[in-house]
């Protein structure tokens, strides 16, 4: 018994799987006919009618309404690339049931697009700008960038048509721009021959021509059958202005037959009028008279189709109505429904209550089963938090003796470093005070001595500033000031460590540029990285220091062209806590200090700090402040 029933479910699931199967391959298949019928439209429309015919054949035995549809599109475009204008709104109404709104928005705006083109052919200009702007408010409120294009190439030639070049031209350098982008050989061609359409109805015949060239030799090598037919007779229609009778003849009678193929009335018409006009002016009336004569009959052709068009049209309107009047039978019909509903709430309303109180009787005996799990629970979740407290107490500790280890470290530099100048200093006053310098020599002693105690000044003002950060005694206290202004203040401050090495200071502090940060803060972040760079270049070189404006931010870089630093030395910097320092150009000595305060402080003034530097060849120190 139990392998019969695994036997039937197995059997189950493999008949399910392979209609699974069967179907997705179907929907390949009529995708596949679809997407080919489609490529084809322009160059053998008929051809694409026929595939697409065989999609929507398989699509309707399947019940596609998808497919459906987009076989009703393509076999619109290729009727319409024919001239069958009464075929094509037929087709682009049904598609357009189903694709309006809906989420295939694309697809929905093309079906509006090509009953504009057809209505703007048939001279409906009225009929063409309700559909096309209709698109074009589709493409726009959902930022389609494809569809648009679509929408500017139809309706420059709507403008045209209306003889509004100025808007035709503005249309047809939007779509070019977006169809360029996307390398779009199709499209461009088209837009090309009436770019010179537009250009031959201002007078401009020179240019027309040269556009019409263009789009000729794109046309063949995308195989547009129906834009080669219309370029052809456009550049014989050039050539007859320009007096070239054999030329002319030459590019109608290729359009002709290109048209033939296509069966494309109106086109055909045009051609065959113009070859009246040329025969008739070589005298060749016989021939004039024959092609004028198979103008009348293509014309009463032509009327017939239009004619049943507008039948077409009138049957879409009514739908419309008749849609509109089964909303409001459905509104009425809704309307009784909810008072239906309404009794039901009440009685549903009753028997809810009792069934509340029923479930507050069964929760308040769950709650005391529950109670003694939840201590449980409360229990267990007080000795994740002990745990927790201890892991974050244990990894204080380690952060402190990191602390302890680094202040030692620092104190043992600064003691070496501070000895030196005080001692020199005092030794100085001891020689003075004996007299055994001269004031010549007591003054050129000083300068150097000078330049000892600044460093020394230096050093003692990071050290307390770092030591106040350990303790947390700073505060910041951001305010709004121009940065340029500080710049300038540090650059004048070190101008004479400047001059000492001939160093070319340069700055782009201009114009003002405020920022929201404690001035002073800046201030030492400015002489701590000016200084450096002043350190590290060479006699002769120069300190650079720019400002940029990014994203809310103002990014203020000093760059000079010294010693450099290793790629491990950056990272030193940027990602620990240790303290760095290097041995000057001229011997100069550091601690470290400064560039633990720079980076403490631009993080407490919302700022980022990051170093690019490359050995023999410069560094650039860079950091962000927060606009005011």
């Amino acid at each position: 018994m139990r392998f019969n029933l695994v036997g039937f479910l197995v059997g189950t699931f493999l008949i399910q799987y392979e209609s699974s199967f069967s179907q997705s391959q179907d929907s390949i298949l009529i995708a596949k006919l679809n997407f080919k019928a489609l490529q084809q439209y322009l160059g053998t429309p008929d051809s694409s009618i026929a595939l697409s015919t065989k999609a929507l054949a398989l699509a309707e035995q399947k019940g596609s309404i998808k497919q459906q549809a987009f076989s009703y599109y393509v076999l619109s475009k290729a009727n319409w690339a024919k001239g069958n204008y009464q075929l094509s709104t037929k087709y682009a109404f049904k598609s357009l049931k189903i694709y309006e709104n809906s989420s295939q928005i694309y697809h929905w705006g093309e079906c509006l697009i090509a009953l504009g083109r057809t209505f703007a052919d048939l001279k409906e200009y009225s009929l063409a700008n309700q559909y096309i702007n209709k698109a074009l408010l589709l493409a726009l409120e959902n930022k389609h960038e494809k569809l648009l294009a679509e929408v500017m190439r139809e309706k420059s030639f709507l403008l045209i048509e209306e003889k509004k070049y100025d808007s035709a031209v503005l249309c047809i350098n939007k779509g070019l721009a977006i169809y360029n982008k996307n390398n779009d050989s199709i499209n461009i061609s088209i837009l090309y021959g009436r770019k010179g359409r537009l250009l031959f109805e201002q007078g401009k015949l020179n240019e027309s021509k040269n556009y019409i060239t263009q789009a000729l030799l794109l046309d063949s090598l995308v195989k547009n059958r129906r834009g080669f037919g219309i370029t052809l007779y456009q550049a014989g229609l050039i050539e007859w202005k320009l007096k070239n009778t054999e030329t002319a003849l030459y590019f109608l009678n290729k359009s002709l037959l290109a048209n033939k193929e296509l069966s494309n009335l109106q086109n055909t018409i045009k051609i065959r009028a113009l070859l009246a006009e040329i025969y008739q002016s070589k005298n060749l009336n016989t021939k004039a008279i024959e092609e004028l004569e198979k103008v009348s009959i293509l014309k009463d052709s032509l009327y017939s189709m239009e004619k049943d068009v507008k039948v077409q049209e009138m049957e879409a309107v009514y739908e419309l109505e008749e849609k509109e009047h089964l909303i409001r039978l459905l509104e009425d019909e809704n309307l009784i429904e909810k008072k239906t509903a309404q009794n039901q709430k009440i009685l549903l309303l009753s028997i809810s209550t009792i069934m509340v109180l029923l479930g507050l009787l069964s929760y308040l005996f769950w709650r005391m089963r529950g109670n003694q799990l939840n201590l449980n629970k409360a229990l267990a979740t007080k000795n994740q938090e002990i745990e927790l407290q201890n892991e974050e107490i244990q990894s204080q500790s380690d952060s402190l003796h990191q602390i302890n280890q680094l202040k030692s470290k620092i104190l043992s530099v600064i003691s070496h470093d501070l000895r030196g100048p005080i001692k020199n200093l005092y030794m100085l006053l001891e020689m003075v005070t004996k007299k055994i310098v001269t004031p010549e020599e007591f003054a050129e002693l000083s300068v150097k001595l000078k330049s000892n105690l600044n460093v020394t000044q230096r050093t003692l003002e990071n050290l307390l500033n770092w030591s106040m950060g350990q303790m947390e005694g700073i505060k910041t206290e951001p305010v709004s000031f121009n940065i340029n202004s500080v710049i300038d203040d540090v650059a004048h401050l070190s101008e004479e460590a400047a001059n000492h090495k001939q160093l070319v200071v340069k700055s782009d502090s201009k114009n003002p540029v405020f920022v929201l940060a404690d001035i002073n803060q800046v201030h030492l972040i400015l002489r701590n990285l000016f200084n450096n760079a002043i350190k590290f270049s060479q006699r002769d070189g120069e300190v650079v220091i720019t400002t940029e404006i990014k994203n809310q931010f103002c990014f203020i870089s000093i760059q000079d062209n010294g010693i450099g630093m290793t790629q491990a030395e950056v990272d030193m910097i940027l990602n620990t806590n240790e303290y760095f320092t290097k041995v000057g150009t001229d011997q100069e000595k550091g601690t470290g200090l400064g560039l633990l305060l720079c980076k403490d402080f631009i993080k407490r003034n919302g700022g980022e700090f990051s170093i690019s530097s490359k050995l023999k060849v410069g560094t650039r120190v860079t950091f962000s402040l927060p606009l005011s």
